[in-house]
C-alpha cells in the first residue's frame, strides 16, 4: 500500500505504528508532535508503505451527526494528503471501534459512504483498504454488510468539441439486486423448458429505447449527468449516454424505461431554469445581516443568490428556502427581512457596479484560462514577482495563465466594495498560494471556498493560507505526473488582521483575517481572495 492512515488522536495506535516503522519515523513524528502540525505525513520507514498519514480524529459528542461530520473530515483529509503525495492506495483504520466503543454499524456506514464520495469527487482509481483487528469480528461483519450493498459501475462520458474528443470517467455506486429462482423437477427436459420460458418472459417485458438528436444534454453539468445515471440505475434501467452522437439508449422494463425518458426531459427543463437563474443574478448580490444592527453582512451562496433574485424579479411576496447551514428560512421582500423561526434578520440587494478588468478577453464562458505570451507586460510582471524569492528554486517556467472567472471576480469585487465602505484603506495584497495541480483546477472553477480551509495547515487559524513569498508556497506545490508544479498569484483582502492560532475557525470580532505577524495571512471568507494568475513551472 502507498499510504497508511494513523489516527494521531489515538496514542495506542500511533505508538504501535511508530514502533513498527522504526527510528526514522519516530524522529519525524516527534517533530510533527512538537510543532503540532497534524494532519501531516512522514515516510513509511520499515513498514511496507511509502507514507504514513497522521490525522487527528475525535468527535465532539456521540451524536451520529457529529460522528458523521468528524469521519467525513477524517476521510477527506486523508484523500487530500494522499493525492498530494501521489498515493494510489490507502489503508484506513476502523477508528472509534476500540476504546471509544462506537457502534461499528455507524463507523462502517459513514467511513464507506465518505470514501465513495471522495472517489467520485476526485474521479480517480485508487485501492482502498480498511484494517481491522482479528478480534473485531463484529466490526468486520458491519463493513462486509455495507460493502455488499455497494456495486461500482464505470461511466464513460464522451464530450465532443470542435477541436478534439476527450474522455472523462467518473464512478457511481448503486445497490445490486439479484433475484434467485430455484427450479425443481424429476425431469431435466421440464427444467430446461421452464428455464427458457422464464428467459423469454423476461425478454418480453424488457425493452430498449433510443432517443436521438438530444442536443439539450450537451448543456448538462457533470452533476446532472451523475444524477441521471443514479436515477436510472435505481429504477433498474441501464443507460448509455453518447455525447458524440447526442443519443441516449435505455434498457429495462417498459414502465421503468418510460419513467427514465420522462426524467430526462425534467432534468433538461431544470437545466434551462438554472441557466436563467444564473443569467438574472449575474449583476446582483443578495446579503443577510449576521447580527441585528451590526452592519456586518454575509453574501448568500451563488445558487441561493440566483433563486432569490429570480423570485424578486417575478414580484413574489416571499420565498422559502434552506440556507447553507440547513436552516429553513423565508424572505419577505416587502420588509426586506429573512425569517428563521423567531429570528428576524435584515437582507439587502446590491447591484454589482464593478466592471471586469480591461485586460480580460471577451468570452461567453463563465470560467476561462488565458495563456499569456512571454513577451507581454502582464506575463513579465507576474514573473518578476514570482522570481524575487524563487531564484535557484526552479529551472523553467512552463506557462503563466490569467484566470477569468466572472462569477468569482464579481463576488470578490463586491466584498472589496464593502471593505472600501468600512475602511479608509482596504489593505489589498498580491500573495502566493501553492497547491497540487488537481486542487489548482478546482480553485480555478470554484475559487478559494470553505473546502480549502485548513488544507495547508491550521497553525494560524482554520482558513485558506497565503504567503507574501513564492518560495514559501513552493513547498506546498506538489509535483504532478509530468514533473511540474503550480502556484497561484492571488488578490487577497487583508483588512484588519491579528495574530492567529490553531483554535480559530473564524477571526476574532472586529478582524477580517489572521496572520503569523510577518508573511502568512489566513482568509476565512469565500470572497476574500481571487486567483488572478496560475504559474506552472519545473
Amino acid at each position: 500500500v502507498d499510504a497508511i492512515v494513523a489516527c494521531s488522536s489515538s496514542q495506542y495506535l500511533c505508538k504501535t505504528i511508530i514502533s513498527q516503522a522504526g527510528i526514522q519515523v519516530q524522529n519525524e513524528y516527534n517533530l510533527l508532535k512538537a510543532s503540532d502540525q497534524f494532519p501531516d505525513t512522514t515516510s513509511g520507514g520499515t513498514l511496507p508503505c511509502k507514507k504514513i498519514l497522521f490525522i487527528p480524529w475525535s468527535p465532539n459528542s456521540r451524536d451520529p451527526t457529529d460522528v458523521k461530520s468528524s469521519l467525513s473530515t477524517f476521510i477527506s483529509t486523508a484523500f487530500t494528503l494522499a493525492i498530494s503525495v501521489g498515493s494510489k492506495s490507502i489503508a484506513f483504520p476502523a477508528v472509534g471501534c476500540g476504546k471509544f466503543h462506537f457502534d461499528p454499524s455507524i463507523i462502517a456506514k459513514y467511513m464507506l459512504h465518505e470514501t465513495r464520495k471522495q472517489l467520485t469527487k476526485y474521479k480517480i482509481k485508487m485501492n482502498i483498504s480498511f484494517i481491522l483487528l482479528p478480534i473485531q469480528q463484529n466490526v468486520y461483519d458491519e463493513f462486509i454488510k455495507y460493502l455488499n450493498q455497494m456495486q461500482t459501475v464505470d461511466l464513460m462520458v464522451s464530450y465532443k468539441n470542435l477541436m478534439k474528443k476527450q474522455d472523462d470517467q467518473s464512478t457511481i455506486a448503486y445497490d445490486k439486486k439479484i433475484i434467485k429462482i430455484t427450479l425443481i423437477s424429476t425431469n431435466d427436459n421440464y427444467l430446461m423448458k421452464c428455464k427458457q420460458e422464464i428467459i423469454d418472459l423476461a425478454r418480453i417485458f424488457s425493452i430498449k429505447s433510443k432517443l436521438t438528436n438530444k442536443h439539450d444534454m450537451l448543456d448538462w453539468s457533470q452533476n446532472t449527468i451523475n444524477k441521471y445515471y443514479e436515477y436510472c440505475l435505481k429504477q433498474g434501467v441501464i443507460p448509455t449516454l453518447d455525447f458524440e452522437n447526442v443519443t441516449i439508449e435505455l434498457i429495462g422494463t417498459k414502465d421503468t424505461v418510460h419513467e427514465a425518458e420522462k426524467y430526462f426531459y425534467e432534468l433538461t427543463s431544470e437545466t434551462f431554469k438554472e441557466a436563467r437563474i444564473h443569467a438574472v443574478a449575474r449583476n446582483v448580490i443578495w446579503s443577510v445581516e449576521l447580527i441585528p444592527n451590526s452592519d456586518q453582512w454575509e453574501q448568500y451562496s451563488f445558487k441561493l443568490n440566483g433563486i432569490i433574485e429570480d423570485a424578486f424579479l417575478k414580484e413574489y411576496h416571499h420565498i422559502d428556502f434552506q440556507n447553507d447551514q440547513d436552516e429553513k428560512c423565508r424572505i419577505i421582500f416587502s420588509a426586506m427581512e429573512e425569517h428563521h423561526g423567531t429570528k428576524i434578520r435584515r437582507i439587502r440587494r446590491k447591484p454589482v457596479d464593478s466592471t471586469l478588468p480591461d485586460t480580460w478577453e471577451p468570452s461567453d464562458q463563465r470560467c476561462k484560462r488565458v495563456l499569456l505570451q512571454p513577451s507581454s507586460a502582464e506575463y513579465q510582471n507576474v514573473l518578476a514577482q514570482f522570481h524575487v524569492t524563487m531564484l535557484g528554486k526552479y529551472s523553467k517556467i512552463i506557462k503563466i495563465e490569467r484566470i477569468q472567472n466572472e462569477r468569482w471576480y464579481k463576488q470578490y469585487t463586491a466584498h472589496r466594495d464593502d471593505f472600501k465602505r468600512r475602511y479608509s484603506q482596504i489593505n489589498e495584497r498580491l500573495l502566493f498560494h501553492g497547491c497540487p495541480s488537481t486542487s489548482a483546477d478546482q480553485i480555478i472553477r470554484e475559487c478559494f471556498n470553505r473546502s480549502f480551509a485548513g488544507v495547508n495547515g491550521v497553525k494560524y487559524g482554520c482558513g485558506v493560507y497565503f504567503h507574501a513569498q513564492a518560495s514559501y508556497s513552493h513547498q506546498y506545490a506538489q509535483l504532478n505526473s509530468t514533473g511540474e508544479k503550480t502556484i497561484f498569484l492571488v488578490r487577497v483582502l487583508i483588512g484588519q488582521t491579528c495574530n492567529g492560532d490553531k483554535n480559530m475557525k473564524v477571526p476574532p470580532s472586529g478582524y477580517d483575517t489572521t496572520t503569523d505577524g510577518q508573511h502568512i495571512f489566513v482568509v476565512y471568507h469565500d470572497a476574500g481572495a481571487y486567483a488572478d494568475h496560475l504559474i506552472t513551472y519545473q
